[in-house]
């Protein structure tokens, strides 16, 4: 038969079976039942399924294996970290899993299971979900997104931007440009990160003299440009003489501009505009977006070392916090 270009991910919904449990029976390490084994190895067969090399490889040279875990890699934040991971992995003689989740705790849990079973080095969340449950004996690295858990108790180390001081230092620039209602536009509160750049967004205006107000304040479920376009139309049309805005993200703030654009609302001569991350797309859009840089590559490389130190010794947890800095371009 001839060979089709079928995914791990692909067999399991057609057996209807987890990533996991597919990935125990092609290693055959692990437990499954024996009719779970012929449906996965039924449809491998029909489909004439072909682990890659990689996968093959598993078997010997597992701790030289890496799992990322990533919510989301058409988001260009995250596709330039995982990027810089991997090169610095390849450098230095290891090998990247790349699991994108889709933003879906369920299938995160699974790429766990599927990477625990494969018995890797190690693991690098790249923004994973903080609810996740620690793995036991197994060096975690999480980027961005802080785990509930991340203590000194864990084999865990965390990477990450003082964001709280982001927060701040977008909303003062704001504010030293005569800006009197500005408002912030959030992912929602379940994410950390999002609620520290929120306290430096209040802290600058307690210190500028100005009440919170809460009004001021749209949140949405994901980061993309139509998310941004859509909270930054609920603030012009819903809120009134709000003259800058804070976005909690660069993708976020591109869909705000598309939206001024569109109703020919001049930035930042009638509003102004500050977005979070610093990704290439800032320059790339009419005017370019004033931001805060995070030095997300930075990321990438401290990761790779971080993780591998973690497998080479009894490393405990560890946090890492990166400063950032306003990149100044033309939309305030």
């Amino acid at each position: 038969m001839k060979e089709n270009k079928l995914s791990i991910k692909d067999i399991a919904r057609l057996a209807g079976v987890s990533v996991a449990t597919v990935s125990r029976v092609i290693n055959q390490n692990g437990r499954f039942s024996k009719e779970t084994e012929r449906k996965v190895l039924d449809i491998i067969e029909q489909y004439n399924y072909r682990p890659n090399e990689l996968a093959r490889g598993l078997r010997v040279h597992k701790a030289q294996v890496i799992g990322v875990i990533v919510p989301d890699i058409t988001n260009e934040f995250f596709a330039h970290i995982v990027k810089k991971i991997e090169n610095e992995l390849i450098k230095k003689g290891y090998m990247a899993i790349i699991c994108d989740t889709n933003d879906e705790v369920e299938l995160e849990g699974e790429y766990i299971e599927m990477l625990k079973a494969l018995q890797i080095g190690g693991i690098i969340y790249v923004s994973g979900d903080q609810k996740i449950k620690p793995i036991e004996n197994i060096p975690a690295v999480y980027i961005d997104r802080q785990p509930n858990f991340a203590d000194s108790q864990h084999f865990a180390a965390f990477i990450g931007s003082d964001n709280r001081q982001g927060g701040y230092i977008a909303t003062k620039r704001l504010l030293e440009a005569g800006k009197k209602k500005i408002a912030i536009v959030l992912q929602n509160k379940a994410i950390a990160t999002q609620e520290y750049r929120l306290n430096g967004y209040i802290q600058a205006l307690k210190e500028a003299g100005q009440a919170y107000d809460e009004s001021l304040v749209r949140r949405v479920d994901f980061v993309n440009e139509e998310q941004g376009y859509q909270a930054t139309r609920y603030i012009y049309e819903e809120i009134h003489d709000v003259d800058g805005i804070f976005y909690s993200s660069d993708r976020l703030a591109v869909g705000g501009l598309k939206f001024f654009y569109d109703r020919k609302i001049s930035v930042p001569e009638q509003i102004a505009v500050i977005g979070f991350d610093d990704i290439p797309q800032c320059t790339q859009v009419i005017p370019n977006l004033t931001t805060v840089h995070q030095h997300y590559m930075e990321f990438g490389e401290l990761a790779a070392d971080t993780i591998i130190r973690m497998i080479h010794s009894d490393t405990g947890y560890s946090k890492h916090i990166l400063p950032v800095e306003l990149v100044e371009r033309e939309t305030v």
